[in-house]
């Protein structure tokens, strides 16, 4: 099976009788709260998802990830892992200390403070994003971060059996699970969307070559008009019940906002899923895009710059149906014109469900459809 990115799977939990102590220690230790969207994280780099990083990126790591994305240890990243504090939370803590992460009124981690220090926001979006348009829902999230960030290792405290939901699944279970299947090679697809059949065309064609996929969506914070979490996790139960070999897929989570950073979250979410043991990742088209902010390729073409990551990337354009040849297909399969094609766009598609209408069968699964359709809200921001 693939190595994990950096060597291993960063494993940050303690013993029961250390972590009953740091609980007590929380307590009287200077405190930082955080969002639904950090505790996410802290769990990410516990279990591993985001190995090597063993807690929060330090200046050096953080300015050396948006400048050259990768780590100062050669390994590539292309999105920093940080946690923030205002200037009053700064003035409670010291580098040396000892903090504690809490998420309401309980406590998360320990965070063993390396480093607190500022940052130039305006220029690390544009670093980052290509753009400092507060239009873009990336760019606006990460403007409204505070402004110093804190550094270091982290003792997780949470049960060990906490989940996010019944598919979190670690990328410890997720190997264990590929090797009871037998696959040598996997895939990760990763996903923001409820499936259509042209996701369902590129995921099948792929295991033509392939051993199994992990589909993989991410499930926390997004923008407005996307599908909630809730309806893209239902459309796959439905879609993979009646339409998927299960010996050949798995129907995992991936908990974590989207960042809607186009080329550098493709390669993210690649060192992701190879922490989880894929083999191989699928990379479409504007892959992690919103807007007209990356070119419809731009999420590919990073890849060039990433010969050492290991993980392969398997780059596709969009799938279609056309009504001469009976089916879904691509420009690589298909001789006939526009005029025979159905395109499934995504944005007609998610307007048709908003409306109660079932989009055509041939560009996503009656059943799916149904499924989003009687649901109460689909939709953020409905």
């Amino acid at each position: 099976m693939i190595r994990p990115h950096g060597g291993e799977i960063v494993n940050r939990e303690v013993s029961k009788s250390k972590k009953d102590r740091l609980r007590e220690e929380a307590k009287e230790s200077p405190k930082i709260q955080i969002d639904k969207s950090l505790e996410k994280e802290v769990r990410n780099i516990a279990r591993g998802r985001y190995s090597p990083l063993t807690g929060f990126q330090n200046q050096n790591n953080f300015l050396k990830v948006v400048r050259d994305m990768r780590l100062e240890t050669g390994e590539a990243w292309t999105i920093p892992i940080i946690l923030d504090i205002d200037k009053e939370k700064k003035k409670e803590l010291e580098e040396g200390d000892q903090a504690a992460i809490f998420r309401e009124e309980e406590p998360i981690a320990m965070l063993d403070i390396e480093e607190i220090y500022s940052y130039d926001k305006k220029k690390t979006v544009k670093d980052l994003y290509g753009t400092d348009d507060t239009d873009h829902p990336g760019v606006k999230m990460y403007l409204e971060k505070d402004d110093y960030l804190v550094a270091g290792n982290i003792d997780y405290l949470k049960d060990p059996n906490h989940r996010e939901d019944n598919y979190d699944l670690d990328p410890t279970e997720t190997r264990v699970l590929f090797e009871e299947k037998g696959w040598d090679t996997s895939v990760g697809f990763q996903t923001r969307n409820a499936p259509h059949r042209g996701h369902e065309y590129l995921q099948k064609n792929i295991l033509e070559n392939i051993d199994g996929i992990l589909i993989h969506p991410k499930i926390g914070k997004k923008k407005k008009g996307d599908f909630t979490d809730r309806a893209i996790m239902k459309a796959y139960e439905e879609l993979m019940k009646e339409y998927y070999l299960e010996h050949k897929s798995v129907l995992s989570t991936f908990p974590t906002k989207m960042r809607y950073m186009g080329p550098r979250e493709a390669v993210f979410d690649a060192l992701v899923r190879k922490n989880h043991g894929c083999t191989h990742f699928i990379v479409g088209r504007d892959h992690a895009g919103v807007g007209d902010y990356y070119g419809e390729f731009e999420a590919q073409e990073i890849f060039k710059e990433f010969p050492d990551i290991e993980v392969e990337p398997l780059f596709y354009n969009y799938a279609f149906y056309c009504k001469k040849c009976h089916g879904m297909v691509s420009d690589r399969t298909c001789p006939h014109g526009s005029e025979q094609r159905i395109a499934p766009s995504g944005t007609k598609i998610r307007n048709m469900l908003r409306e109660g209408e079932k989009p055509p069968k041939e560009l996503m699964r009656p059943e799916v459809a149904q499924k989003i359709i009687d649901m109460d809200k689909p939709f953020i921001g409905d």
